[in-house]
């Protein structure tokens, strides 16, 4: 039976080379089991490879939503100079000032979509005054003080508001990873199917070939005989020196054509594993089919294709990330209507007027600022087409996952049918092969005591020999068949891991 292998593990080590992949050198005409096989095609698959890169590329795209919610530090710091005119009643005064202003705060927006900022503030202020005529004065002051520390809300009453909005970029990046799984898993699965068929007809030519090379030898000797008989004993005719020479050229011609589909189901499956095509002529199928014993319970078939189906699992993750572009629409469909405040304590001194860090009566000064904005577009805007066009992707996402199921519950409804068909061609070839081949031995035993003719003979191992073929076409027949069907239903995977990128059995 095949032995089972963690995926997750080799798929992951394929890709960076962690962990070094057990199987033979197929150059060296080593043996080569089914499960190597997958393994070593699921190393180079192109298919696969884009697909794990996915996941990780969707893996990384969440990560940047969630560090996207991370608070943010921000500080300015700046200086200014200016220069000023005033008229008095008596002259006319220029001024300049000097500031230096600094300010820290830390920013968040929260779940529900309230922002918030923390923040302090400092400045240094110094002024000159300069007058001109006859009453010219010149003074200055500073430097003068100031520091402060607030706190502000912005929380939006309409649009943006709630964590359907502000949580959308994450949730519609945690469905492109589940997709992205998803579709690795179907990747993953079709790869391994594919290697599987190929594997197994490989396996099929290898004996088929087998089949003619035996009879071949026996239709030799069958010639060599009825030569003996009629040329030296005597006691045989040149109709069966012919007849046996007959069937040993038929013989010879579909050795031929078996040797040749041989090499081509060879170089198929070598392709697969990455493989040059005279490399691949070395690929030697072993072992014998696996058990298949046991049907797929109806439960578990059914649980497969509606929860475990790859395909349908991806087209869910796309279903509801089209919901949640519908509810990004509706919200920027509607107003901006945002509720503001912010409270400020400040300080402001004098090193000439004022010792202590307050205001006169020894306390701080208080700020408080609040209100609400409003935005109103004029007209339906784009946001009224992108909400329409929304709902038209959630439709369509609908009406595909749909057909999808459609489509599988029928594929699985012929390949159980065809299943069936497969278990029990497979017991009736191995029965007819068997008697064929008594036939055959019965015949060969009735023409040495001379009681048949040699075409009787030739007959009967043709019959023996097309009724092998069939009982080993048969048993590839039942072996995929039952692989296919594993794979429709998101099952076929379990035979070669627990756990593939979070996925359990």
């Amino acid at each position: 039976m095949i032995s089972r292998l963690l995926l997750p593990r080799w798929l992951c080590a394929l890709l960076v080379g962690s962990v070094s992949v057990v199987v033979p050198s197929l150059a060296s005409a080593e043996p080569l089991s089914a499960e190597q096989a997958v393994q070593r095609a699921a190393k180079d698959n192109p298919s696969l490879r884009a697909a794990l890169l996915d996941v990780s590329s969707s893996k990384y795209a969440l990560d940047a939503e969630l560090g996207a919610r991370d608070p943010t530090f921000v500080a300015t710091v700046q200086g200014q100079y200016n220069e000023s005119l005033n008229a008095g009643a008596t002259a006319v005064t220029r001024s300049d000032s000097e500031s230096i202003m600094g300010s820290a705060a830390v920013r968040y927006t929260t779940d529900i979509g309230t922002a918030l900022e923390f923040g302090v503030e400092s400045d240094i202020n110094w002024r000159n005054g300069l007058g001109t005529g006859s009453t010219a004065t010149t003074g200055a002051t500073g430097p003068i003080y100031g520091a402060s520390a607030y706190v502000s809300a912005r929380q939006p009453l309409l649009r943006g508001a709630g964590t359907d909005a502000e949580l959308a970029a994450i949730d519609q990046a945690r469905n492109a990873q589940d997709s992205a799984e998803k579709t690795r898993d179907q990747a993953a699965s079709q790869n391994a199917l594919d290697v599987l068929d190929a594997y197994w007809e490989l396996w099929y030519a290898r004996r088929a070939t087998q089949v003619q090379v035996d009879a071949l030898k026996v239709a030799q000797k069958q010639v060599d005989d009825a030569k003996t008989k009629a040329e030296i004993i005597g006691t045989g005719s040149r109709f069966d020196v012919l007849s046996f020479a007959q069937s040993a050229a038929s013989i010879q011609d579909s050795l031929s054509q078996a040797r040749a589909n041989e090499k081509t189901r060879a170089i198929q499956l070598g392709q697969l594993l990455g493989l040059p095509a005279d490399q691949s002529l070395t690929l030697e199928p072993t072992g014998d089919p696996p058990d298949l014993s046991g049907a797929i319970p109806a439960e578990k078939l059914k649980e497969g294709l509606i929860q475990r189906s790859p395909e349908l699992a991806a087209l869910r993750a796309d279903i509801a990330s089209a919901e949640i572009r519908v509810t990004s629409a509706k919200n920027a469909d509607k107003p901006q209507l945002d509720a503001f405040a912010q409270v400020s304590m400040g300080l402001l001194w004098a090193d000439d007027t004022l010792p202590g860090l307050s205001l006169p009566g020894s306390r701080p000064a208080f700020s408080i600022l609040g209100g609400l904005d409003l935005e109103l577009p004029l007209g339906d805007g784009r946001t009224t087409g992108e909400l329409a066009r929304a709902r038209s992707q959630l439709e369509a996402a609908k009406a595909r996952y749909q057909a999808k199921m459609d489509a599988i519950s029928a594929d699985v409804g012929s390949l159980e049918v065809g299943l069936g068909a497969a278990n029990e061609q497979a017991a009736l070839s191995d029965e007819s092969a068997k008697i064929s081949e008594e036939l055959a031995e019965a015949e060969r035993q009735r023409f040495v005591i001379g009681t048949n003719a040699s075409t009787d003979v030739v007959k009967a191992e043709q019959t023996a020999r097309e009724a092998q073929l069939r009982a080993l076409r048969a048993v590839v027949d039942r072996v995929t068949s039952r692989f296919q069907l594993e794979h429709a239903a998101g099952v076929l995977l379990d035979r070669f891991g627990g756990v593939l990128g979070g996925r359990t059995q």
